[in-house]
């Protein structure tokens, strides 16, 4: 009755329903905007000044703000804010390099590291970037025991899989390199940290290879053409959010009787000897089941590990690769290029095989690789976090809850109080580094105040030493089995790409290969 009667009165006075409804709404958004305004910091705000301060500037062009910021209040101790991209989101706030080893230690319940990649991920609607500290215990642990057992089967694959995609050729062949080099991450990545069998699944990694980009346009369609009350729906009725969930349902399909397969086979009568695959859903398995609650490791719980384990290590790592590449085949690095390779060359006959040994002596790709990720780095900014409660830092600097924080890596790498010549591409920076003082820091995986491109703390990638050797071992095979160059006049690197505040090696510049004139036995 109250029903029928309501819609009686919208009849009969549509205009003033409408007044009535315009006034709910402005009232709704003065209310939300209040609230938005209440839980940002009291810090400068940095904001374009030449009039356009649009979002799409922001997307564009953050790297232009965050080298003001550095100059203008980080390097000076103080914080500062500016608009986040996601227009709805409260301001991003950025720390000063002294505020690291609190943020480094503060815990989980403080500090988040999974609620920002919900939060700027996916909006919290597809849960992919829910990773817990559980599961990323387990493959860091296991990757580190397990990383020198791994490096046959590794060594194999990534020849095969080269091959496979640069089929060796006499003429020069013009190629784009960004979807052969993550499709060659994507099957490294899936043999170690998933099963081999999956490796040779052309549908599961195609599925690996996408989440990224299926899951960020999807959150960008959501947050552009539905009000944030509505968005539960999405995952029913709008086609980019149900292609993400139907590409993790399929995913668990996949998964299924591998998991049930191994289930069973660790649960099998002692007399029945069988060997046990060593690969990150392995370990996942034992960790569970030791502790008793392997019941909690379903399809779709794994699933969900693998998709994470994907969005974190696959585009990234094909990022770096590329970018090395490209400064490796600069015009300007022909000699390094060489001395490089005079290295690779040098252990290869001393070790006959490419054992984790035999790649630490790599030293000059090492030292070359992370000048080329100081100069040329695959996002701006690190160590990312948002405030699960009001926090206060030490110095009284109080950062609301729901704040998202983070620092500034890329403006410590151009600071001549860190680097001497920071402009300067120097290959043999961090070689001489080693030399004068520590041999077993200043490595491309080396962790430090200055070294945040892996993270900090607890929480900084649980993989980059397997990560770094992987790197290492497809550009070794690439440097002595092809010749690769600029398809173009020009045999420089090309500008990169920025997006908010990651920058990334141009993907769409091609190359051009062919086997190598002078081949590497």
């Amino acid at each position: 009755m109250a029903l029928r009667e309501l819609a009686t009165a919208v009849q009969a006075h549509p205009l003033l329903t409408v007044v009535i409804l315009g006034v709910v709404a402005a009232v709704a958004w003065v209310v939300r905007a209040r609230h938005k305004a209440s839980l940002e910091a009291d810090l400068p705000f940095l904001r374009f000044e030449d009039g356009d301060d649009s979002r799409q500037r922001y997307a564009t062009d953050s790297g232009t703000l965050f080298k003001i910021g550095y100059d203008r209040y980080l390097r000076h101790g103080q914080a500062f804010k500016m608009r986040n991209y996601i227009g709805e989101l409260s301001p991003q706030v950025y720390l000063p390099l002294k505020y690291l080893d609190e943020v480094k230690t503060a815990p989980q319940s403080k500090l988040s590291v999974p609620y920002y990649s919900v939060l700027h991920f996916s909006q919290n609607w597809t849960g992919m970037a829910q990773q817990t500290d559980e599961a990323t215990h387990v493959i860091r642990t296991d990757l580190v025991r397990n990383q020198p057992l791994l490096y046959p089967g590794l060594e194999a694959e990534r020849a095969a899989v080269i091959d496979e995609k640069l089929p060796r050729t006499k003429e020069w062949q013009s190629v784009g390199p960004y979807p052969i080099f993550a499709y060659v991450m994507a099957r490294l990545a899936a043999k170690t940290t998933g099963a081999a069998e999956l490796a040779r699944n052309d549908e599961w990694l195609g599925i690996m290879i996408g989440v990224t980009q299926k899951s960020m346009a999807a959150a960008h369609a959501l947050r552009e053409s539905w009000p944030w009350w509505s968005r539960w729906l999405a995952r029913y009725v709008f086609p980019p959010v149900k292609e993400v969930f139907a590409d993790r349902k399929r995913a668990a399909e996949i998964l299924r009787p591998i998991l049930e397969e191994r289930v069973a086979a660790l649960h099998a009568p002692a007399h029945e000897k069988i060997e046990k695959p060593n690969d990150g859903i392995q370990w996942l398995i034992e960790y569970y089941h030791a502790r008793g609650y392997g019941a909690r490791l379903t399809p779709e719980v794994l699933a969900q590990d693998q998709l994470f384990f994907a969005i974190a290590s696959i585009h990234s790592s094909t990022a770096i690769l590329l970018s090395i590449l490209y400064d490796l085949i600069d015009e300007r690095n022909a000699q390094s290029k060489a001395e490089v390779i005079d290295e690779i060359e040098t252990v290869q006959k001393e070790f006959g095989t490419w054992s984790r040994q035999a790649v630490s002596k790599l030293v000059k790709l090492d030292s070359f690789m992370k000048e080329s990720g100081r100069l040329n780095y695959v996002a701006h900014a690190r160590v990312s976090r948002v405030a699960m409660i009001p926090y206060t830092f030490k110095d009284g600097l109080h950062i609301p809850r729901g704040t998202m924080i983070q620092l500034l890596h890329s403006g410590i790498q151009h600071d001549g109080e860190f680097f001497e010549n920071p402009q300067t591409f120097d290959p043999w920076r961090f070689l001489k580094k080693r030399k004068e003082g520590d041999p077993n820091k200043f490595q491309f995986a080396s962790l430090s105040n200055v070294e945040t491109q892996f993270g900090a703390g607890f929480h900084a990638c649980p993989a980059r030493n397997y990560a770094t050797d992987v790197i290492k071992l497809i550009l070794v095979y690439l440097l002595t089995k092809y010749d690769i160059k600029y398809d173009g006049d020009s045999q420089r690197r090309p500008q990169d790409f920025a997006h908010d505040n990651a920058t990334l090696p141009n993907l769409a510049t091609q190359l051009l290969y062919r086997e190598r004139s002078v081949p590497v036995s």
